[in-house]
């Protein structure tokens, strides 16, 4: 479906046909094993078609998965010359987790910026990095105001609480 709408003259379809091949190589399937390479290329295609934060957002996240954080905070820097969403702001804090070495202050900060902001991945993120700097109490306190806050975020902002990175 992916490749017909690629070969497609009209460029929207190019566009969703490159950004559904990038889902797929990127997450695998049923029949598709997953190529993170051509993930790269296919949401690569998207940014010169559209550039927009969602397009560098996902160049960003499969260059994290390919281990390559220089090139992932290029493209994450990029996304933010569009827009600040939610869920950049937990790109940030993904790459100031994960990259090396790892600034846990910097990646707490933007996730209870992103918890702030009504993103229950938020404060998952806070919780694993507070746990990996040794500081129990702290992550216990977020994930029991998590738990508290949970269902009225669920109520006000439905799925979008639920977005991720």
């Amino acid at each position: 479906m992916a490749e017909a709408m690629i070969s497609s003259e009209d460029e929207s379809e190019r566009l969703d046909g490159y950004l559904c091949r990038g889902m797929v190589y990127e997450d695998g399937g049923a029949g598709v094993d997953m190529d993170l390479a051509a993930s790269l290329d296919s949401y690569r295609r998207v940014s010169l078609i559209a550039p927009c934060s969602i397009a560098f957002s996902n160049l960003a996240r499969v260059s994290m998965k390919l281990g390559d954080f220089s090139r992932a905070l290029r493209y994450l820097e990029s996304a933010a010359e569009f827009e600040v969403a939610p869920e950049l702001i937990l790109g940030f804090a993904k790459f100031y987790e994960e990259c090396s070495p790892a600034d846990g202050l910097a990646a707490k900060r933007l996730y209870i910026k992103a918890a702030l902001k009504g993103r229950f991945a938020g404060f998952f993120g806070y919780s694993r990095v507070a746990r990996k700097m040794g500081q129990h109490g702290r992550a216990l306190a977020v994930d029991c105001i998590r738990v508290m806050l949970g269902p009225l975020m669920a109520l006000l902002l439905g799925k979008k609480a639920q977005y991720q990175f």
